[in-house]
């Protein structure tokens, strides 16, 4: 029992990047963690990691360990948590999901239909719910950021496309493709945030021309984003899902169809490694695909 936690402590390490990474997904603390570290390598004989001032690397031969021991230890995992849940279950056990409120409201609502069990969301940006899954404080995330931690792992959810909109009383553009940049830069723009990512490189990489609009408003909400094109302030690059609804009912229009000149958005469901299993997560990755 005692070289199986080591095994655990010792891909929890290689997983997250640092032992206090690793404190935290086992729910011990630093030292314990170091200690368990010290006496596997005592036991292998050489090092399996090398420090860094940002945390460990694997050695060549804690590398080899990893290939032989991750496997079964996430089965060993999944067996105690197979023995944990085969007691009754509490249906009123929610699963705490991070995302966006524009995903939850324009892709994640239309698709629960009856789904039964109790979701408990909270928002926040990708990088924060990517650290509290990893940390232990949601089940899983579902965010257009990939994971870099070695103890997550993602399903892919949807690929969303990005839409050019602008208020429902503004002419469409009467111009070929190599006049839309011209066109767009003399009309007003609302936006996220100010760096505008996405909208730079699609000016600049497929129209050849700097974006160079006037910025009438920059909210950081998708939502309100919308809501201000339907006010008439300006037009907008966004993800379908954030603008479906008032498409449909004509309150903004879409300009130009530029779905095929950018690359849609990737989202997925990012989950801890040792969840790989979890029913739950599986069945709500499969409703939130269609």
């Amino acid at each position: 029992m005692a070289m199986a936690e080591g095994f655990r402590v010792f891909v929890a390490i290689y997983r997250a990047g640092s032992v206090s990474g690793a404190a935290r997904e086992r729910h011990l603390t630093q030292p314990a963690v170091s200690a368990q570290l010290a006496a596997l390598e005592a036991r292998v004989g050489e090092a399996l990691f090398f420090r860094t001032p940002r945390g460990v690397t694997p050695t060549e031969r804690g590398k080899l360990l990893y290939a032989g021991v991750a496997d079964a230890v996430d089965r060993l995992d999944a067996v105690a948590r197979d023995l944990r849940v085969s007691r009754p279950l509490n249906p009123d056990t929610p699963l705490r999901l991070g995302t966006t409120p524009e995903f939850l409201q324009g892709h994640m609502l239309p698709r629960l239909g009856d789904w039964t069990g109790p979701l408990h969301l909270s928002f926040g940006d990708g990088r924060g719910m990517l650290e509290r899954v990893e940390a232990g404080t949601l089940d899983a995330a579902l965010v257009n950021t990939p994971p870099q931690s070695r103890a997550l792992s993602e399903r892919p959810l949807t690929e969303v496309p990005y839409v050019l909109i602008g208020p429902a009383d503004w002419p469409a553009p009467d111009v070929e493709l190599g006049g839309l940049a011209a066109w767009m830069n003399g009309r007003p723009w609302v936006s996220s945030s100010v760096e505008l990512p996405v909208t730079r490189r699609f000016f600049l990489g497929v129209l050849g021309v700097r974006f160079a609009a006037r910025q009438a408003l920059v909210a950081p909400d998708l939502r309100a984003v919308v809501g201000a094109v339907e006010a008439g302030l300006g037009a907008t690059l966004v993800p379908l899902f954030a603008v479906h609804s008032a498409l449909h009912q004509g309150r903004v229009r879409e300009l130009w169809d530029v779905r095929p000149l950018i690359a849609p958005e990737r989202w997925r469901m990012v989950y801890r490694v040792t969840d790989e299993d979890r029913q739950s997560l599986r069945a709500l990755n499969r409703r939130l695909g269609r």
